[in-house]
């Protein structure tokens, strides 16, 4: 289980916290392409990744428990539908708002296009693209 800070993180995120990996200021989760393309999920994982995002940056010793680089790890993502598209742009808008940056890890081919065709690729940054 991921710990940040003095105690678990009690959020529903922590499923997917429970897959990732904890560097300090820095976490990277996981995501899927069913998470990311269905209104439902993609919706609840943005909303449930914004409070745990919200809640890291809101603790009291900010400078050293809070997470500072939010790494989202496409990996598992083969195909981005507009839901997913909104929501990946929602994600973003808002971690920068709380001063988190956020960072696409193992992006396909296929998703990169789609940043390509959309305009998308200047908005975020990707790291570690993957070969689909």
């Amino acid at each position: 289980m991921s710990n940040l800070g003095s105690g678990p993180v009690n959020h529903p995120i922590q499923k997917h916290l429970d897959r990732s990996v904890d560097k300090g200021l820095e976490q990277t989760i996981s995501c899927s392409t069913q998470q990311l393309n269905s209104l439902k999920t993609a919706r609840k994982f943005s909303q449930e990744l914004v409070r745990w995002m919200r809640c890291q940056t809101e603790s009291e010793d900010r400078s050293s428990q809070s997470v500072q680089t939010l790494k989202l790890d496409l990996g598992g993502v083969d195909r981005l539908s507009s839901v997913g598209v909104n929501e990946l742009i929602e994600i973003n808008r808002k971690a920068r708002k709380l001063g988190v940056k956020l960072i696409l890890t193992e992006v396909g081919e296929t998703v990169q296009e789609v940043f390509a065709v959309t305009r998308l690729e200047r908005m975020f940054h990707v790291v570690g693209a993957s070969a689909s």
